[in-house]
């Protein structure tokens, strides 16, 4: 899209063209042949560079034709024409105009920047540094030419070398806006954040009630993640203007970008009260909310912001992600999808739509999630062992083996996949593969609780009573509330004829036995809820269970 040269660039090009001498000369000499036509004092080419100056191009247009006209052998002519025809976007017409006033004085400095600038906004950024270098070569304190050449080093990303060409336009007296913004800009992508704060805090105090500045301040901060000086700077903005929900929302990003929670909830919270309607106000809300560990208004405000924006996949995504954490497997499942259908193409949506599944006991659902997960990035950590995990879960052995073997191609170490291995052929009969496998697992992770309690069970299995007894009651010292370790020890010890020991183990089991039966019916009263309040309460907060933390990364097993 085609703009006005920017503030800085205008200014200077048109104080060129009004102060030189050259131009006053020419002047002159288009004004004899004018006054009596147009019965005015001025001059048209002094007239064509006020409305420049002005930016009224459209106006400017017809006298500055008529100025090439009277005037063909006029330089200046010929470049104020190119800066109209520029600006009202001829740009070829501009081009052919910078280009004869050039052809007039080879030294015309502001042609040379000018058409650097035409040049620079086509893309043929090679021409436009080498007419940049031009006019700084016939005037080295060119303004236009200096701020010129500082954006096109910005835009090829050597901050360090545009900062200090904006430096030289500002020491130069043009301390404009444009150009106080486009060094600070520069100087805090170059990393130079000591230097950029000095400069704003000067010009903000030329300005400062100046709500419009101060805010493009704050904002320029703000994307260089600056956001100490950008929140003071939103405040600064919300005294002045202090029910804009523009500003209200941005000062709420800031703060919560700082961990200044509470600050950002206040100002976020006014921003959702001013515009209802705005998703990301609700959305970042709800970000918050989850961070105090708030799960009912969390999910709340994550419902208000797919309300609002309903195909924004990551509204989704963060709502199932809450359900998630809560134990609410099927509303997971449910927003996870919603995710996955409105962008099919995120792997880590269908990772985590596996994971609900898996955890809402839907194991042929989440082993097919989990594989086109895989199949859009086979470089997700662990994901041929949750496909593996998957297959297991439904006893589908030789799949299984096949993906967890796969896992170890990838990450020869990688423990969980050794455990299942060493299940697997502990399963089917293979008692050295799986005992290779199993103390395998040992030497990388002596604590493993699952590989203590199969290795115990897999001598059980031989008839080696007392090295079976030994592993698994290394499984219920890691985990006391084991449940089937207890019981395979009952079993154990039963069978090495050990029988107090043995009843012991058993009154353990059962106690824990009847502990589990209790929760397995409180989580199921507790989803029950959930469904009733989801069915005939819509809009309500959702009363989850006690939360459980992230959502792991690994499998959900």
């Amino acid at each position: 899209m085609r703009g006005k040269l920017t503030i800085g660039a205008m200014s200077a090009a048109a104080l060129f063209i009004a102060c030189s001498p050259a131009a006053a000369q020419q002047g002159s000499n288009v004004s004899r042949g004018a006054s009596s036509t147009q019965g005015s004092k001025e001059t048209i080419l002094e007239r064509v560079a006020k409305l420049v100056e002005e930016g009224r191009f459209r106006e400017a247009e017809p006298l500055a034709r008529q100025a090439v006209a009277t005037a063909r052998q006029s330089a200046h002519a010929h470049n104020l024409l190119a800066i109209v025809d520029d600006q009202l976007g001829n740009g070829a017409e501009a081009e052919k105009e910078y280009h004869m006033a050039l052809l007039l004085d080879p030294n015309l400095a502001g042609a040379h920047s000018n058409l650097g600038g035409l040049l620079l906004r086509e893309g043929r950024v090679r021409e436009a540094e080498e007419e940049f270098g031009n006019a700084l070569r016939i005037d080295p304190k060119h303004a236009q030419a200096h701020f010129g050449l500082g954006t096109l080093l910005a835009a090829a990303g050597r901050y360090a070398d545009a900062a200090a060409q904006f430096e030289v336009v500002r020491k130069a007296g043009r301390d404009d806006l444009t150009v106080g913004l486009a060094l600070i800009d520069a100087e805090l992508k170059a990393g130079k954040y000591k230097e950029a704060a000095p400069v704003a805090e000067e010009i903000a105090r030329q300005r400062p009630k100046d709500s419009r500045f101060l805010f493009m301040l704050a904002m320029t901060f703000a994307r260089s993640e600056q956001y100490e000086i950008a929140a003071e700077y939103f405040e600064r903005v919300r005294k002045l203007r202090p029910h804009s929900f523009e500003v209200l929302y941005n000062l709420g990003i800031a703060e919560y970008n700082l961990q200044r929670l509470d600050q950002a909830a206040a100002a976020l919270a006014e921003a959702a009260d001013l515009s209802p309607e705005h998703a990301e106000a609700h959305f970042r809300l709800a970000l918050i909310a989850s961070e105090r560990g708030d799960s009912r208004n969390a999910v709340l405000e994550f419902e208000h912001a797919v309300q609002r924006e309903p195909k924004r996949a990551e509204f989704h995504y963060m709502l199932g992600r809450e359900y998630f954490r809560t134990g609410d497997w099927d509303s997971a499942v449910k927003s996870y999808q919603r995710a996955v259908e409105h962008d099919p193409k995120q792997a880590l949506y269908r990772l985590s739509l596996g994971n609900a599944q898996f955890r809402a006991n839907d194991y042929t659902a989440s082993t097919r999630t989990y594989e086109q997960a895989l199949a859009l990035d086979p470089k997700i950590p662990d994901i041929n062992y949750l496909v593996g995990y998957g297959y297991r879960a439904q006893g589908q052995f030789e799949p299984a083996q096949k993906f967890f073997e796969n896992q170890l191609e990838l990450a020869p170490d990688h423990v969980e996949s050794l455990a299942n291995l060493g299940y697997l052929a502990m399963e089917e009969g293979r008692f050295e593969e799986a005992e290779k496998y199993l103390k395998a697992v040992l030497t990388h992770d002596g604590n493993h609780v699952d590989t203590n309690f199969n290795l115990g069970r897999l001598y059980v299995k031989q008839h080696q009573y007392r090295r079976g007894i030994e592993f698994l009651r290394r499984a219920t010292e890691l985990s006391p509330d084991y449940t089937q370790a207890h019981y395979q020890l009952y079993l154990a010890y039963s069978r090495a004829r050990q029988q107090e020991l043995a009843q012991k183990e058993l009154t353990q089991f059962q106690s824990l036995e009847e502990l589990d039966k209790h929760t397995r019916a409180v989580g199921q009263q507790l989803a029950r809820l959930r469904q009733s309040q989801a069915e005939g309460t819509a809009g309500k907060p959702v009363v989850g269970s006690p939360a459980m933390g992230d959502e792991p990364k690994v499998s959900p097993p």
